[in-house]
């Protein structure tokens, strides 16, 4: 009993550091950094939102990435401004479809992540 006990408690603390995200989990200091770590959908969003922007910067935007990643500190500026979890998840959606909105100078547009297929659940 006591080692069935403390195997599901050792998954279960496996379980809440897997949420991938663009940083540490067990270095998350900042109430954001704690909200996305301890919500699915947004450890999901900072996934594919991080995907994206990585995509955009292999490509030729024509100025480096200049731009995009100017662009990128602005609003993580305003995400850490954050309170509530509705203010991050409605900040994360818009973002995550507005990376991939940056024209693509020569060669293929990437293929991005949309928010809603992060949050539907598909």
């Amino acid at each position: 009993m006591k080692l069935r006990f403390l195997s599901t408690t050792v998954l279960l603390g496996l379980c809440s550091v897997t949420h991938a995200a663009s940083f540490d989990c067990r270095k998350a200091g900042t109430f954001v950094e704690k909200e996305i770590c301890a919500d699915a959908k947004l450890s999901k969003l900072d996934d594919a939102l991080t995907a994206n922007y990585q995509m955009m910067m292999a490509s030729n935007l024509g100025d480096d990435g200049v731009s995009l990643r100017k662009e990128q500190r602005s609003w993580i500026a305003k995400r850490n401004k954050c309170a509530t979890n509705r203010c991050l998840t409605d900040l994360y959606r818009e973002r995550v479809d507005s990376v991939c909105e940056a024209p693509v100078v020569t060669g293929l547009h990437p293929i991005c992540t949309e928010a809603s297929e992060v949050t539907s659940g598909k």
